[in-house]
């Protein structure tokens, strides 16, 4: 599995590049632009400025998102 894991001091963010497929429904989904799309994989390149509503993960269509105020 190929996961790449991002921490802030208020969320851990999990992607799962395996499964990742550059849709970008979570780019698109956030309301918080914490997400760039970087080599057809997503990155939550602004991860500090995350609001933990779930957006992400809940509009990912592969189920690559793995955020730890969604469990």
């Amino acid at each position: 599995m190929n996961i790449r894991t991002w921490k802030s001091d208020a969320v851990t963010i999990k992607v799962d590049y395996d499964k990742c497929k550059g849709h970008s429904d979570c780019v698109d989904a956030c309301p918080s632009e914490v997400y760039e799309m970087t080599d057809g994989k997503t990155v939550p390149v602004n991860i500090d400025e995350c609001i933990e509503c779930c957006a992400c993960a809940e509009n990912c269509p592969e189920g690559a998102i793995d955020h730890s105020a969604c469990e």
